[in-house]
C-alpha cells in the first residue's frame, strides 16, 4: 500500500504473514518514538478458562517464524491459566497507522535455557521485582513490597547481581499461531481485512507461502 493507494489489498503484499507482520512491525516502529513502555511492543493477551476469558496488557520479547514471545510468572493468572488452556489470542494496535493484527494460536513454555537468558538480560530492577512480587497474589499493602524490595536492593549491593537468581516459577511461552488477521482502517469505514490460516476453513481462502491460507473478509 501506499499514499496513493491506502489499502491493504493481495496483489500488493507479501503472502506470508510472519513476513507481512515483520514489515508492519518495522514500519510502525519508525513511525513511533521510543518511550518507558514501547507502545509497539504492548500487546493484548487474552486466555480462557472454564468460559470466562480474561485480557490483559503486556510486553512482546520477540517474534520470529515460529512465534510470539513473552514473559511472566507462571504462577501469575495468565501463567495458570495457559497452563491448563493453551488457546490463546494476541492483539497488537498500531493507531498511528491505522492497523492491528490479531494472532491466534496455541502458547507453550519457553525452554529453560532460554528464560535464563531472558533473565539476565533484564534490568537488576526488574529481576528484583520478580523476586519479591508474587505476581497477581493478595498484598496487604505498598509498604510491604516496598520493604521486601529495599531489603533485596542491600543483598545485591553486598552480594552483587548473583545474589537474585532467576526464580523457578519465572519463564515465558510462546505463541505459535495458527490465525492471522490484519486490519487496515480507512476514513470511510470500508477497513480492509485480510486472514490467514493454517487449514482451509472454506473454498474462499487461497493456498499461499509456506502452508498458509488467505482469504479476505468484510470490513
Amino acid at each position: 500500500m501506499t499514499e496513493s493507494r491506502p489499502f491493504l489489498l493481495e496483489e500488493d503484499i507479501v503472502h506470508n504473514p510472519a513476513k507481512l507482520f515483520d514489515q508492519w512491525f518495522k514500519e510502525q516502529e519508525r513511525q513511533s518514538p521510543k518511550v518507558l513502555f514501547d507502545d509497539g511492543k504492548n500487546v493484548a493477551l487474552t486466555t480462557c478458562v472454564n468460559n470466562k476469558p480474561s485480557t490483559r496488557m503486556l510486553q512482546l520479547k520477540s517474534y520470529d517464524n515460529d512465534g510470539f514471545t513473552f514473559c511472566t510468572s507462571y504462577n501469575s493468572r495468565k501463567g495458570r491459566e495457559l497452563d491448563q488452556n493453551p488457546n490463546a489470542c494476541m492483539l497488537f494496535f498500531w493507531p498511528k497507522l491505522h492497523r492491528q493484527v490479531r494472532v491466534e494460536g496455541r502458547a507453550e513454555r519457553i525452554s529453560e535455557a532460554l528464560a535464563e537468558e531472558f533473565w539476565k538480560g533484564r534490568p537488576i530492577s526488574a529481576r528484583i521485582t520478580c523476586t519479591v512480587s508474587q505476581q497477581s497474589e493478595n498484598l496487604a499493602s505498598r509498604e510491604e513490597v516496598e520493604r521486601k524490595t529495599k531489603e533485596v536492593e542491600k543483598l545485591v549491593e553486598e552480594k552483587g547481581e548473583e545474589a537474585v537468581p532467576k526464580p523457578d516459577y519465572w519463564g515465558g511461552y510462546v505463541l505459535k499461531p495458527e490465525y492471522f488477521e490484519f486490519w487496515q482502517g480507512q476514513t470511510n469505514r470500508l477497513h480492509d481485512r485480510i486472514v490467514f490460516t493454517k487449514e482451509r476453513d472454506d473454498n474462499a481462502a487461497k493456498e499461499v507461502e509456506d502452508g498458509w491460507f488467505m482469504k479476505r473478509l468484510c470490513p
